[in-house]
């Protein structure tokens, strides 16, 4: 007995240190892979695009370049939509006395108050080379008219889980995977901006901003046998004349006049709810009306790509028109001795390597638009190292660095060296490093094609 009991204790004690084990070589293994992926991997090596225009900073600018933006799309002629939207919330809607039955009705009349409101608003569509003068102008806003101006495009990106942070909201640890300076600026194409304008200033009225009195009179007209509406108030709280445009292309993407608030409505009951008497009812709204502006494009799935001899491959194409299907995209390649392409994309490879630049161009109501991708023929990277992974040196000294590339056979090796402090050590374009002063740095490697990172950390001693 007492042997079969010592046998059970140490089949128990086995599956614990079997358990525990496990639970270390987790934890090891995912603590080790955080910490080698923030020095080797796939890091983005980011340059930001430049604007094709100075970016506004001031109110004043911000409407001068709002309205630069609607110039050109009244002379150019994207397909351009007006539409409104029209919404009470639900959730704010009050009404005196304790009649809940009655609250539950009036919620429940909400969706077609909604439907009504917005139907009273213009609708209207230009297509594409038709003007949209007829509903579109440029804004009749002063600059002393706005309250406060926002414009936004920068956020940041973490290198290692690739989260996208709020400008506003940057810190030196990534608020998603907790790691440390991974965080690097970037720039969206598009700029937002954000104009709060003051309802009592003479540019509310004098431009598209929708009114509460459309409401009033929906109101009116629900009433049938059941209310009648004795007083309407509206209390705005909100005015903003909002935009999303390119700054790549100055193209407007969107135009919007919105309006918020509260109203609140004297409804005399009749009918089955004349025992109510009147009743006040109130609730938050929101009012907006859109401007949409689709401008013809082609673009490409891919904007570079590496492709094995022999290899298949095909770009796509998306039109952006009338209609799409029916218009032919013409594919060009720029070096046919290193890479030809068929009218439907597919890429075919000669027996060389090198680089062609493949682009696809339709022609759209006189005009040719068009997209490029730059192909490299050849064995593409699948990953780098340096030639040291630590590295000492005194002030002044130099060491050739070499990046050694996975597989060994790469055809595309161009890289981006660079010094994360250059006032300890400075990186050329060969990897060259030459220590500067004392201190610590790490020199980085960025494959060209594919991001692919490796790291070296450098002492500079005196």
């Amino acid at each position: 007995m007492t042997a079969l009991r010592n046998q059970g204790w140490q089949k128990y004690i086995y599956k614990v240190a079997i358990v525990i084990l496990v639970i270390f070589f987790v934890a090891g293994v995912g603590i080790g892979a955080k910490k080698i992926l923030t020095i080797e991997g796939v890091r983005e090596l980011y340059t930001a695009p430049e604007p094709l225009s100075k970016t506004p900073e001031t109110a004043e600018e911000m409407l001068r370049y709002i309205n630069d933006a609607i110039e050109k799309a009244l002379l150019l002629s994207p397909k351009t939509e007006l539409s409104s939207t029209f919404s009470v919330d639900k959730d704010s809607l009050r009404a005196s006395g304790d009649d809940r039955q009655f609250l539950s009705a009036v919620q429940m009349a909400v969706p077609r108050i909604n439907s009504d409101a917005a139907a009273c608003f213009e609708k209207n569509t230009a297509d594409f080379s038709e003007s949209a003068a007829a509903f579109l102008t440029p804004c009749n806003i002063d600059a002393a008219d706005v309250a406060e101006a926002e414009l936004s495009y920068e956020y940041y990106k973490c290198l290692l889980c690739t989260a996208e942070i709020a400008y506003d909201d940057y810190s030196d640890v990534c608020p998603e995977c907790a790691s440390e300076n991974t965080l690097q600026k970037r720039s969206r194409d598009t700029y937002r901006i954000t104009l709060r304008i003051s309802p009592d200033s003479p540019a509310f009225t004098d431009n598209p901003f929708p009114k509460a009195e459309v409401l009033s009179s929906v109101i009116a007209e629900e009433g049938g046998n059941f209310y009648a509406l004795r007083n309407f108030d509206k209390q705005y709280n909100g005015v903003i004349l909002y935009a999303e445009i390119n700054r790549l292309t100055d193209e407007i993407a969107l135009l919007r006049y919105e309006t918020s608030g509260s109203v609140s409505a004297d409804l005399e009951m009749t009918g089955a709810y004349a025992s109510l008497g009147t009743v006040t009812v109130s609730a938050d709204i929101r009012d907006r009306v859109n401007y949409k502006f689709t401008w013809p494009s082609v673009k490409l799935d891919k904007h570079e790509t590496t492709v094995e001899l022999g290899s298949s491959e095909a770009l796509k194409a998306k039109l952006t028109c009338d209609d799409p299907a029916g218009y032919d995209v013409m594919w060009t390649s720029s070096d046919e001795s290193v890479l030809t392409v068929d009218e439907q994309g597919y890429l075919k490879t000669n027996k060389v390597f090198g680089d062609s630049v493949i682009t696809a161009a339709f022609t759209f109501k006189g005009k040719e638009y068009s997209d490029s991708c730059l192909v490299h023929v050849g064995v593409p990277a699948e990953g780098v190292d340096l030639s040291k992974g630590k590295l000492s040196l005194k002030t002044g000294d130099t060491y050739q660095l070499n990046a050694v590339f996975n597989p060994k056979d790469t055809t595309n090796t161009k890289c981006f060296w660079y010094s994360e402090d250059e006032s300890v050590a400075r990186v050329d374009e060969n990897g060259l490093v030459t220590a500067v002063s004392p201190g610590r740095t790490v020199i980085c490697i960025i494959t060209d094609y594919g991001n692919y990172y490796s790291s070296c950390k450098t002492e500079v001693k005196d």
